[in-house]
């Protein structure tokens, strides 16, 4: 009888990044630049693409991001053009335990590319979608969402689900580095809209990994 490697198969797991990383990682929001596209009335945006090679991250050639639009009902069929994550960041110990976690979580090789965007989900003086595609699936097989930091906002809950309309079976309020990574086609997820508190500026900083598995 031949024996067989039996993988274990993968659902969604969740963690929380250690609060150095946080601290390493927060300022770098402030540096996000304006985001073109029609979200980028509420969202800021860096977009880079990167591998893992024993423990070290190799960046990738820009390129283009773009989602069929039976994927993304919002902003589907759109060839978007983001800058970069600044090479400050992407050397900085912090972000490189996010693909650490994401890799090791979702078991994934060295060498699998890896596409990371850098979010700023903002709120001025009225209620701002942090997920306007609504319950979606990104159209990977894996996809990581770590939120750094909420700032006097209110909703902002990730929502996992288990079909594109059904109740969310997870919802949770992320904050301080939380994280989930999940089988992307497995299960299908969404965002509550943040409402500023006070009526100032409210936001919520998430970075969000994809990944498809090499075969």
């Amino acid at each position: 009888m031949t024996n067989k490697l039996i993988t274990k198969p993968f659902y969604l797991e969740l963690g929380q990044l250690s609060p150095e990383s946080v601290n390493h990682l927060t300022p770098s929001f402030e540096q996000l630049p304006s985001n073109p596209y029609a979200d980028g009335k509420f969202r800021l945006r860096r977009y880079s693409r990167f591998t893992v090679e024993h423990g070290s991250l190799q960046r990738l050639p820009a390129k283009a991001f773009v989602q069929d639009e039976s994927i993304n009902h919002f902003q589907g069929n759109v060839v978007r053009q983001y800058e970069e994550i600044d090479d400050k960041t992407a050397c900085d110990p912090a972000f490189i335990e996010l693909f650490h976690y994401f890799q090791q979580m979702a078991s994934m090789s060295d060498g699998t590319p890896i596409e990371v965007h850098q979010l700023r989900v903002f709120a001025d003086h009225k209620s701002a979608e942090v997920a306007p595609e609504g319950i979606h699936q990104d159209g990977f097989d894996r996809i990581g969402i770590y939120v750094m930091q909420r700032h006097n906002i209110e909703g902002g809950n990730i929502n996992v689900h288990l079909t594109e309309n059904s109740p969310a079976l997870m919802s949770h309020n992320f904050d301080h580095g939380e994280f989930v990574v999940l089988n992307d086609r497995k299960f299908f997820h969404s965002a509550q809209a943040i409402k500023p508190i006070n009526g100032e500026l409210g936001y919520m900083d998430i970075f969000v990994l994809t990944a498809n598995i090499l075969h």
